[in-house]
């Protein structure tokens, strides 16, 4: 089970992420993180707020994943060309629509958007002309004399992020005045939310400039599942008659939007992608947070205004928007709901929710508007108290119930604890707990389908959850599944995923396995997600103190995929996932040498059995017996032992079971003591399987070990399947070998820690240097073939 944990804050060394080396016109994240956060420790064990400086992989931290450094065309003779991204080229499979492709050309900031023919000379500078599209005979009006792009004033004077002062409100305001373009207003609405989290912004966009160490390439980086890509694009961007096809905001002369929305297209294939994109999508590309969408107007509005009462407090970023123009409100324009009051009106008290518009001064004049009649009503107290929280040029209240009514959609953005430390404007807010965990549905293992499912819903991955007892009474909880996706990809190829969530009786212990069929039925389901053919899955609740469990799962059994677990706490919880030792609980074997005859090994089958061993072995007094011999001695009672013929495999993998030395041969003594073991076996597969010859779901296969005395880890279990399953089922035979194998694997794993005592090794350990090292024999062979493959070729070349 991983958790967030902060990583190390400087990056400084990673090619390319400097301003001082690698690629022109970027700084590195590590001038992101403030002074403060960088000297905070944590113990790194429990799931708090910080963490040490180790590594986290699926940490929401910048995370570098970039196509070659080769991407695009750079210049051929210094400085007189600019980057051209051939991957994402300005043509029209870039914009993804033929109606967008008609009359429309691309350019730079640079380069001229009204263009007229003349018979003087080309004033514009070779350096912008190499890669225009315009003629030699074509005047230019630039866009702006002086383009801007976000954060460059850092660039341009040397200076460190944190060295400048705050861009003032009014700037601000105006800078994300956000006007969508073709495309939809998805991207212009998600970041214009995050204008007021610079840090978060600035990593998703950090700074370039077009003065300082210009080349036209620039960086943006976007989560994808767990991990932060990187997508290198150019600057030219899509017009048609002197107007941007992009989204763009209210300053004519900042180009940080347009180029934004350019390379998230690129992520998603084209710029016509962007239209099935929805807020609540491209916010968590921007944040990597767990984003959870609602639609106020068909919510209840005592559960909506209990979303609002939990989420405000916490580091949690409400983002909503309208479709429809009312009393000043602006569609398409993302309001953030940042605080909640309580007045008293005349018919009691009444709820207010306080909302700041990302992008132009507050223009709501309705009820609680300033100058509204209800804002004089109020007492001068109370006037004076509203009015003081009001600290933005772009902060206005508004009745919940108009809140309810009036916007259409409303996300909620968890932002994780590694967010929370990076972003000073959220510490003001109370941060998450996150633990997460990378894991993937596997048919026959662990992709057992809904509860509906009986037979194999235990299957499914189960996650406890360990909810202590504190002041407050209760932990709001937040549960998020994600299922593996392409963002190119089409949606038709996301399965249905959700998740169950179960309170464990009060008093019991924590399990130590997987819950059987007959168990995982009888718990009490507190929540069945609706199963959702989306990328992400998430709940928001509150949970008091207790043990409960969560349980993955798809829409229905046998869909493979990966998937991203987040739970997100605000009280210290314990989570981790159930699993089971790796240990046999009962040996036959050593019973029936201790016991002289195992209970399982019927009596009156007893002389039939010891008259297939003296024939073996009694005539010529055979103290030894390979793999051949005892197959020809199974193949005469193997329905006494056997559930189906015995294979060649199975007789070798059972004579390894008394073979330390791997001579090949199995003592001639401890062939009773193995047929016994055998007819364990026998009985357990036939009582998992219909019919003698019928094959064993592989879902059973935990219960199966368990009732031949062996208890398997969750990774030994998915070994056992991906080697012996064929689909969701397991052959008779494939049982027995199974069984044998691992018996085996624990004959060496203790012969192993016996040797090494001093530096002990688990018994996954050993599956996998096992692994590891056949897979170093195939690359050897594979190399060798090569290698010989070429000297053959170069002597036939020499011959002809």
């Amino acid at each position: 089970m991983r958790k967030f944990m902060r990583t190390r804050p400087g990056h400084t060394g990673h090619p390319g992420h400097n301003g001082q080396s690698g690629h022109p016109g970027h700084v590195g994240h590590s001038a992101l993180i403030p002074h403060a956060t960088i000297g905070h420790k944590t113990n790194g064990v429990t799931n708090g707020v910080g963490g040490g400086p180790r590594k986290d992989e699926l940490s929401t931290l910048p995370r570098y994943w970039s196509s070659s450094e080769d991407e695009g065309v750079e210049c051929a003779d210094g400085a007189d060309t600019l980057f051209m991204d051939r991957d994402f080229p300005a043509a029209s499979s870039s914009l993804g629509d033929r109606r967008l492709a008609s009359r429309t050309s691309w350019m730079r900031p640079h380069v001229c958007t009204h263009t007229r023919r003349s018979h003087g000379t080309d004033p514009i500078h070779p350096r912008y002309l190499a890669n225009s599209l315009y003629s030699r005979t074509a005047n230019r009006q630039e866009i702006c004399p002086r383009p801007r792009f976000l954060g460059d004033a850092a660039l341009d004077a040397g200076l460190a992020e944190e060295q400048l002062e705050d861009e003032p409100a009014e700037l601000q305001a105006a800078r994300w005045d956000v006007r969508p373009g073709p495309a939809g207003p998805a991207v212009a609405l998600a970041t214009a939310a995050l204008s007021h989290t610079p840090r978060l912004l600035a990593r998703v966009a950090p700074p370039h400039s077009f003065r300082t160490r210009y080349t036209g390439k620039f960086r943006f980086r976007f989560w994808v599942f767990g991990s932060w890509r990187e997508v290198v694009i150019d600057d030219l961007l899509p017009t048609r008659g002197g107007v941007l096809l992009t989204a763009r905001g209210g300053l004519v002369d900042d180009f940080t939007l347009p180029l934004l929305e350019k390379a998230y297209a690129k992520l998603q294939g084209s710029l016509a992608s962007l239209r099935g994109c929805g807020a609540a999508q491209v916010l968590q590309d921007l944040t990597g947070a767990v984003v959870q969408s609602f639609s106020p107007p068909r919510q209840p509005r005592s559960l909506l205004l209990q979303v609002l009462h939990s989420a405000v407090p916490r580091s949690t970023l409400l983002v909503a928007s309208t479709e429809r123009g009312s009393t000043g409100l602006v569609p398409g324009r993302a309001y953030l709901v940042t605080g909640l009051a309580r007045v008293r009106e005349t018919g009691g008290e009444g709820a207010l929710v306080r909302l700041l518009a990302a992008g132009g001064p507050a223009a709501w004049s309705g009820a609680w508007s300033r100058g509204s009649p209800e804002w004089r009503a109020l007492p001068p107290a109370d006037l004076d108290l509203l009015a003081g929280r009001l600290t933005h040029p772009g902060h206005f209240w508004m009745s919940f119930q108009e809140f309810a009514r009036l916007f259409s959609r409303l996300e909620l953005v968890h932002v994780g604890p590694d967010d929370w430390l990076l972003e000073p404007a959220l510490h003001a807010r109370r941060p998450w707990r996150a633990v997460l965990a990378r894991r993937r549905w596997r048919r026959g293992y662990n992709a057992g389908g809904p509860p509906a499912c009986t037979r194999t819903a235990h299957a499914n991955p189960q996650f406890h959850v360990h909810v202590p007892r504190s002041d407050s009474g209760k932990c709001h909880v937040v549960v998020s599944v994600t299922q593996q996706y392409s963002p190119a990809g089409s949606a038709d190829r996301l399965h249905g995923i959700g998740f169950a969530v179960y309170e464990l009786p009060p008093g019991a212990p924590p399990p130590r396995a997987p819950r059987a069929p007959a168990a995982l039925a009888d718990l009490r389901a507190l929540d069945v997600t609706h199963w959702s053919r989306a990328r992400e899955v998430a709940t928001f609740f509150t949970l008091p103190a207790g043990q409960y469990l969560v349980v993955p799962h798809t829409h229905r059994p046998h869909l493979e995929t990966t998937f991203l677990l987040r739970i997100l706490t605000d009280e210290h919880t314990d989570v981790w996932e159930v699993n089971d030792d790796n240990v046999i609980v009962r040996d036959v074997a050593t019973e029936f040498l201790d016991e002289g005859c195992p209970l399982e090994l019927p009596l009156p089958l007893q002389p039939e059995v010891q008259a297939a061993i003296a024939k073996t072995i009694g005539k010529r007094g055979v103290e030894e017996v390979d793999a051949r011999a005892l197959r020809s001695l199974l193949r005469r009672v193997w329905r006494r032992v056997l559930p189906a013929r015995p294979s060649r495999a199975l007789c070798g993998a059972l004579v390894a079971l008394g073979d330390p030395a791997a001579a090949g041969r199995l003592e001639a003594g401890a062939l009773p003591a193995l047929l016994a073991r055998l007819a364990l076996w026998r009985s357990a597969v036939l009582g998992a399987a219909p019919g003698c010859r019928a094959a064993v779901s592989a879902y059973c296969l935990r219960a199966l070990l368990w009732a031949c005395g062996v208890r398997a880890s969750n990774k030994v279990l998915e070994c056992l399947v991906l080697r012996f399953a064929r689909g969701a089922r397991l052959s008779p035979d494939a049982c027995v070998l199974a069984l044998a194998r691992l018996h085996l694997a624990h004959e060496r794993f203790r012969s192993l820690d016996n040797k090494v005592k001093s530096n002990p090794i688990s018994l996954e350990e050993v599956g996998t240097s096992v692994r590891q090292y056949s897979y170093v024999v195939v690359d050897v062979f594979v190399s060798r073939v090569r290698v010989l493959k070429a000297y053959v070729c170069f002597c036939f070349r020499c011959c002809s």
